[in-house]
């Protein structure tokens, strides 16, 4: 049964588009690890959901051998119904937002550690261009946020990509517009700040409060060769993906660890934390809006602030310890 076929007949409420998608992506890479890192996914979750995907049509899609992964006929020879049914189901959808009453409610989906820091900013520079918005904030990781945002479930992404690196994949449908510099610091709080070595060193016996290597910023210490900078053999106390419970855990004393600057920055100047990034570097990070080119008034609003970025952190890239000197955002 050609697949197209197959998603007519079965429900697609019992199974998620993102599996067709996965699909696409492992058509266009042929590789397993390569369509995981594309899908921003580990490899094992990938591999179980190309297998749902399999359970749901009932064929398999790929000869897994002991040392090698081969792509299927049933997966090659229907690449073009897979791209038939995420077309139908975008156009259906454009259809159902184009019967409603235009209205003035504007979804937005972001990261936890952006919550706070920038989008208040977001939300007052749209609300002098176009006044009267209705607004939702959706927080959520970052994986979750790309994928509703993708889905046309909210109306802007905005969160963090790593500077020197290469951006989200988006094409020419996506409108993007770089909002903030920010900076990934490591940090240290409670007592642990009065006992640093003369060079700015933690004391081994002081405990890290890790990311997860799948998170985001996970994957982005890993990239950069910040995940084992306080050291090897150091103990993770705690290992979570949220933000901002990194930075709360560091700021009362329980160990050290890497949090945005734009979350910390308060904490920084107030002396309840101490940056550390003279001793341990630090990883330069944009948070970035983003919209489809066909939502003309989304596009509007992330296209109506000043140009240039937000800048959190001054000098950041020399080295120098500058919390004596942060006085919050200033324009480039």
């Amino acid at each position: 049964m050609p697949i197209a076929q197959a998603a007519n007949t079965f429900s697609m409420g019992k199974m998620d588009l993102k599996l067709i998608e996965d699909a696409l992506a492992l058509l266009e890479e042929r590789n397993l690890t390569r369509a995981a890192a594309r899908r921003n996914v580990t490899q094992p979750a990938f591999s179980r959901r190309i297998r749902a995907l399999e359970d749901w049509i009932g064929v398999p899609l790929l000869d897994r051998q002991t040392n090698a992964v081969q792509l299927l006929p049933g997966l090659i020879d229907n690449a073009a119904e897979f791209r038939a049914v995420l077309a139908r189901v975008e156009q259906f959808r454009e259809a159902i937002a184009q019967s409603r009453p235009q209205g003035r409610k504007v979804e937005l989906a972001t990261q936890h550690a952006l919550a706070t820091s920038a989008v208040p900013s977001v939300l007052r520079q749209c609300a002098e261009h176009v006044p009267g918005i209705d607004w939702k904030v959706n927080t959520m990781n970052r994986e979750d946020c790309i994928a509703v945002f993708l889905r046309g479930d909210v109306d802007i992404l905005l969160c963090y990509e790593a500077r020197g690196f290469p951006p989200l994949p988006f094409d020419a449908t996506i409108t993007r517009r770089l909002w903030m510099h920010d900076t990934l610091l490591p940090i240290v709080g409670g007592r642990h700040r009065y006992r640093l070595g003369a060079d700015g060193s933690v004391p081994e016996d002081v405990p890290v409060i890790a990311y997860p290597p799948g998170s985001h910023f996970g994957r982005l210490m890993e990239r950069t060769g910040t995940a084992h900078s306080f050291g090897p053999g150091r103990r993770d106390m705690v290992e979570t993906d949220f933000t901002v419970g990194v930075f709360d855990l560091v700021r009362d004393g329980f160990g050290v660890g890497w949090v945005p600057h734009s979350m910390c920055r308060e904490a920084l100047g107030s002396g309840k934390v101490q940056g550390l990034q003279s001793r341990y570097g630090a990883v330069p990070i944009d948070a970035t809006l983003f919209a489809s080119t066909s939502n003309e008034l989304a596009k509007s609003l992330i296209d109506s602030g000043p140009h240039g970025a937000r800048q959190a952190i001054p000098d950041i890239s020399e080295g120098r310890n500058e919390n004596k000197n942060i006085q919050g955002f200033r324009r480039q």
